[in-house]
């Protein structure tokens, strides 16, 4: 795999978007869990993709602000196979060394965003970085008995989760520092609320002269999916309703706006706009600039 990374600035913020990787997950019914199979297909087939197969991306970004050098999540490690968890590979060769990082911030606990946190043989990947996380999503994910009754997986997958969870968090439990939605706990980056995907999913506004930048986690997915059908729901979200609405109060907004945005899960390089059109949204694309 070459190195897929985008490099641009918001203000006097340098960011790189660094990928992850990219694998193949069955669209139906995983990312679509309450549409009809035939639905699916012909949505999938609407925006020119394989109506079978749902190509999973994790985009990662790199954020140094003058004061801290940042990533916010870390992609998924070893945890859904080999085709991911390119995180660390692709940030030497982008000259970013591991050791660098001084604060990583977790959108949310799900394996597919905290797995590249602790090395295969347990040791931190990223040494000298505060991880933040918000104080609700870890107070949850911390307890002994977690609830995923909620989420329509396998109960194998479920275990996944939260095997994820007490493998690359609970070992480095000393490098955690919570947080309240509304917080600036970086300069420039203030959390936002964007519950429903995950008790305390989250969403980060970057800030710098003027020019700002919303990272919105896991509230939609793909143009095909959470854009064309916002009532569309994923197997992974732990309250669909919530998501739902979160996904369009953020959505309005983000399109009344003109917000610039990305999702963690949209094709390379995930930046672009949001325009409402009817009872759904449209993704625009970035003018890339090289």
């Amino acid at each position: 795999m070459n190195t897929a990374k985008y490099h641009f600035s918001i203000g006097q913020f340098q960011v790189t978007v660094i990928s992850d990787g990219q694998t193949q997950f069955p669209a139906h019914p995983l990312y679509a869990v309450n549409a009809q199979a035939e639905e699916v297909m012909q949505t999938l087939e609407y925006h020119f993709l394989d109506n079978v197969n749902y190509t999973l991306q994790c985009n990662i970004f790199f954020i140094d602000n003058g004061k801290d050098k940042i990533l916010i999540d870390t992609g998924a490690g070893i945890s859904l196979g080999n085709e991911l968890g390119k995180l660390l590979e692709n940030l030497t060769k982008a000259g970013i060394n591991p050791t660098e990082i001084t604060a990583i911030l977790i959108s949310h606990c799900h394996l597919d965003h905290i797995s590249g946190l602790v090395s295969d043989e347990g040791k931190p990947n990223f040494p000298n970085a505060k991880i933040f996380i918000n104080e609700t999503e870890w107070d949850f994910w911390r307890k002994e008995n977690i609830d995923l009754s909620s989420m329509p997986i396998e109960d194998g997958f479920k275990q996944n989760f939260i095997g994820a969870v007490r493998t690359n968090l609970n070992p480095i439990q000393q490098n955690i520092s919570t947080f309240k939605f509304g917080q600036e706990i970086l300069n420039g980056i203030l959390t936002v609320n964007a519950i429903g995907h995950s008790p305390g999913h989250t969403a980060f506004l970057i800030s710098s002269n003027n020019e700002s930048l919303l990272h919105t986690g896991d509230i939609f997915h793909h143009p095909a999916f959470d854009l064309k059908h916002p009532n569309w729901a994923t197997a992974f979200d732990q309250d669909a309703k919530q998501a739902y609405e979160t996904r369009l109060k953020i959505l309005d907004q983000a399109s009344f706006d003109k917000s610039f945005l990305t999702s963690y899960h949209m094709p390379f390089p995930a930046l672009g706009h949001i325009r409402k059109s009817d009872n759904h949204y449209e993704w625009v694309n970035l003018n890339w600039k090289f």
